[in-house]
């Protein structure tokens, strides 16, 4: 199933870009979310106009079950693999689960683009593709990830505009 996510901030694409993947943001961000339980940066690197970077997300559980099979909640968990290339304005991102069997079934890939509308304001575009690899199973689970995933994109976008305006420019 793809999939497309826009938002707008009052800020050009270099100021989100750095305050996006400043390190430790994930951590200053949570606290302001009220779909993730638990955030962390596991890994960072900054070179050149790249950054790259590993973190682990445990939402609060919203799929309780699907027909009779219960949802853990650590089944939701994932780690995000990303890396922001500053000049093209790119990031290439990967979700991995971190739940082995569920890492087996479920891919999740993608970008986020950043594109200018004026001196103050950007577009962030997050495109990609989910796929549940499961035999019809997989196309009921697929849109229920989707919309939930939306809502923490939309979650982590308040946050950040917050964070923003809390900031200064």
């Amino acid at each position: 199933m793809k999939y497309k996510f826009e938002h707008i901030f009052d800020v050009s694409p270099e100021k989100l870009m750095a305050t996006m993947f400043d390190n430790g943001i994930t951590e200053k961000l949570k606290p302001a979310m009220t779909t993730i339980l638990e955030a962390e940066t596991l890994e960072y690197k900054a070179r050149d106009n790249r950054i790259s970077r590993r973190v682990r997300y445990l939402p609060v559980p919203a799929i309780k079950s699907v027909g009779p099979k219960k949802v853990k909640p650590e089944w939701m968990e994932w780690i995000e693999e990303s890396e922001l290339d500053k000049t093209a304005r790119l990031v290439t991102y990967r979700n991995v689960p971190t739940t082995p069997g569920v890492a087996e079934r479920l891919e999740n890939h993608g970008e986020m683009r950043f594109e200018q509308l004026g001196p103050n304001r950007t577009r962030r575009i997050i495109s990609g593709e989910l796929r549940v690899k499961v035999r019809f199973f997989g196309r009921l689970v697929e849109p229920m990830i989707k919309n939930y995933a939306g809502k923490i994109l939309e979650d982590e976008a308040r946050a950040l505009m917050q964070f923003l305006k809390e900031d200064g420019d």
